[in-house]
């Protein structure tokens, strides 16, 4: 199987992603990330997971992980989502996909 040019099997842009916050009944506050990858076969898992603290406290710093499917599947470019929520503070305006090089600005649901 062939990847994209950056090492991965799924490609997305900021584009591709939101991130929505909600408060929570403690008054907390949680973002939900939401995406779209153009993956290079069907079967892909894609999983959204915490990265390093950010230097930055105005930031949540994430990964996007690849599991490839298993066995024989046919080679043709796939929508697959991709979903976690996370909490954050309440300085946090950004979601950072430090892994594929993706901002995404965090907007109130």
């Amino acid at each position: 199987m062939s990847e994209y040019g950056n090492g991965f099997a799924c490609e997305a842009g900021a584009e591709d992603f939101t991130a929505t916050v909600h408060r929570g009944g403690k008054g907390g506050r949680r973002v939900t990330v939401k995406g779209t990858c153009a993956c290079r076969t069907p079967g892909y898992r894609l999983k959204l997971v915490l990265g390093p603290p950010p230097l930055v406290p105005t930031e949540i710093h994430l990964e996007l992980t690849e599991e490839p499917p298993s066995g024989t599947v046919t080679q043709v470019i796939t929508p697959t989502d991709v979903e976690g929520e996370f909490d954050i503070g309440d300085e946090v305006e950004r979601v950072v996909i430090i892994n594929r090089n993706i901002t995404v600005i965090v907007k109130e649901g």
